[in-house]
């Protein structure tokens, strides 16, 4: 990423709650409050959707009503502010705990989470969600069981989002195999070309 203007602490804050928040509402179901931290042309990527934050609002809640989706940690870290336009990125963590093949189990993901935010009429809000991702893992819970995964679908997704590939691709979800992980470095140098650009004034 580029060179951009050192933000105040209180812009600082500002933003970093920004997308403590929007996580936050995501996992406890406030789907007024994840609508509020998007403006209406936002658009989200991740392994299991994308789409504008108002399509992923809806898929979320929908997900929500049938037991679907997990937990995430979020620990803001780097803030970049030009102008009106901001990008936040943050240590994350994505915690799941489905049933693989009638196995009760943990799956955890590592991610960078990247957000784009813009100002508008003094306003801050997310433009974009988007996660880097940079390794998982599936673990049954119960001590020494073992789970039988169909190495066909598992050897066919991607290293850096193997297991949330294979959970989504398991259930009939598309998965993308161009997202930003630390096995394709080529991914994750154009993405930061992009986004600098974009915080240039692209």
């Amino acid at each position: 990423m580029g060179e951009s203007s050192s933000p105040s602490f209180e812009l600082e804050h500002e933003l970093f709650t920004l997308v403590q928040r929007e996580r936050w509402a995501r996992d406890t179901g406030d789907w007024d409050a994840l609508s509020a931290s998007y403006w209406p042309d936002s658009f989200v990527r991740v392994t299991w959707f994308e789409g504008t934050a108002d399509e992923f609002v809806a898929v979320s809640r929908e997900r929500a009503k049938r037991g679907g989706g997990g937990m995430h940690t979020i620990t803001p870290v780097r803030l970049q502010v030009q102008g009106d336009r901001a990008v936040v990125e943050s240590r994350g963590q994505i915690l799941i705990r489905p049933r693989v093949h009638e196995k009760e189990c943990d799956v955890t993901a590592w991610c960078r989470f990247f957000s784009r935010a813009e100002r508008r009429d003094g306003v801050w809000r997310l433009l974009t969600f988007d996660a880097i991702y940079l390794k998982d893992r599936l673990d049954p819970v119960l001590s020494g069981a073992t789970v039988e995964l169909d190495t066909g679908i598992l050897d066919s997704a991607r290293k850096s989002y193997r297991f949330l590939s294979y959970l989504n691709l398991s259930i009939g979800y598309p998965v993308p195999d161009d997202l930003p992980g630390t096995d394709r470095p080529d991914l994750v140098t154009a993405f930061y070309a992009e986004a600098d650009a974009w915080l240039a004034g692209a």
